[in-house]
């Protein structure tokens, strides 16, 4: 399939659109009647956009490697992931989670989490700032035998994420990780090799660290805390609404005091807690809020292929990150502070821009079917061009007055008869 660069562009263009412009149907996007945008339709003829859809592939086929089961994806996902660091700049505070892609089909690679927004779906690891900017991410599509675990499966995806963002140690950098990843040994090992982390971690994950029991400590009631610290990290026990562990390698021991509320006094309340866990809600959102930003807009357009909720997350991933770096380094007056407007923006821009007006000229749309039958005013008119009439499709330079559309005065009767 013979495809050029601006073609390609309208397609980006209409899977943007499809991201707040939202119909059951894609293909209602080239619909006729009038409460239908025009300019996807304007831009590219409905046949074609769903040829490049449907012929559009991210790798060789001829070539497949059966032993790396994202090979489909593969060049994009090393593209997007070299693209996203260099662009990016790291910040200060960055946190490593899971985030979902949802899917419903049959793929060996698809994940079922119970009690999450999405339940089913491919599953990401993925490293961003507390802005929500993706630095990197490793799409998960099962165990590999092949590779050695040193620190299970969450603790060496930590290492390899901070080995794809090329985040450099001794650099201030703080890293908040959730408690699927922590583990005493993974946080001394960071240590080690001077990286600032902290996380939340399993009460069967604390390497039989002396802490208070939790049962004893639920019952001494919300805002107690007990501690253990050796030379090269720190383990915090706090009870909240349930008591919650923390480890970490470069917090000290301070407390401060957290709102809550109490439903025994019907009022807001001052507990104390204990820095580490205020300072871990601040830094540890940022792959939460990458995930909003996705959800928030996502491209609707879907084809038959395994791969492409992947792309499709992708691409909305790159409207995100892009829309990050508009605020953070532009002046104020000329950064888009909403992902609506940046999004409507961008798709407009690449619309316009690169779609190609057709060679017979715009399509009227159909008159509905209360309007074509009514039987009132309906009077054949003569047009100064031709137009193809809507009964027999043959040319002719007579209109209806009314419904506005090509007619031969001789199929009048026809078209406007049930």
């Amino acid at each position: 399939l013979n495809v050029i660069k601006d073609e390609l562009l309208v397609v980006f263009g209409g899977m943007l659109m499809s991201g707040y412009a939202k119909y059951p149907n894609k293909r209602m996007y080239w619909s006729r009647q009038d409460d239908v945008p025009k300019l996807l339709s304007e831009s590219m003829r409905c046949n074609r956009f769903e040829q490049i859809l449907r012929f559009l592939h991210l790798n060789d086929n001829a070539i497949l490697d059966p032993n790396d089961r994202l090979y489909k994806l593969k060049p994009i996902l090393d593209a997007l992931n070299k693209s996203f660091i260099q662009h990016g700049g790291i910040d200060e505070k960055l946190s490593v989670d899971e985030s979902m892609i949802p899917y419903y089909g049959k793929h060996y690679a698809k994940q079922y989490i119970k009690g999450k927004p999405i339940r089913f779906g491919f599953k990401n690891w993925a490293i961003c700032s507390s802005s929500g900017y993706l630095y990197a991410f490793e799409i998960y599509s099962g165990k590999d035998p092949s590779r050695e675990t040193k620190f299970g499966l969450g603790g060496d995806i930590v290492i390899r994420l901070l080995e794809k963002a090329e985040i450099p140690s001794d650099s201030g950098h703080k890293i908040f990780i959730d408690n699927f990843f922590t583990s005493v040994p993974l946080v001394r090992y960071l240590a080690k090799e001077k990286y600032c982390t902290t996380g939340t971690v399993r009460s069967d994950r604390t390497e039989q660290c002396p802490l208070k029991n939790p049962r004893d400590m639920k019952s001494e009631g919300r805002g107690s805390y007990d501690f253990r610290a050796s030379e090269d990290v720190m383990l915090v026990r706090w009870v909240d609404n349930s008591v919650v562990t923390a480890v970490t390698n470069f917090e000290n021991l301070s407390v401060g005091m957290a709102s809550r509320w109490s439903r025994e006094k019907r009022a807001k309340v001052q507990v104390p807690q204990p820095t580490v866990f205020s300072s871990y809600n601040k830094g540890m959102g940022g792959v939460d809020l990458m995930d909003q930003n996705v959800a928030v807009y996502r491209t609707r357009m879907r084809q038959r292929k395994w791969w492409w909720p992947i792309f499709v997350y992708l691409f909305d991933v790159c409207v995100s990150n892009a829309w990050i770096l508009n605020k953070k380094l532009l002046p104020k007056e000329d950064c888009i502070g909403q992902l609506l407007k940046f999004r409507r923006n961008l798709a407009l821009t690449l619309l316009k821009k690169h779609g190609k007006q057709s060679s017979q000229g715009k399509i009227k749309p159909s008159p509905l079917q209360d309007i074509r039958f009514d039987n009132q005013n309906h009077w054949p008119q003569e047009n100064e061009t031709q137009r193809r009439c809507a009964h027999c499709k043959k040319k002719t330079t007579f209109v209806c007055s009314k419904c506005d559309i090509g007619l031969h005065p001789k199929c009048f009767r026809g078209y406007h008869s049930q």
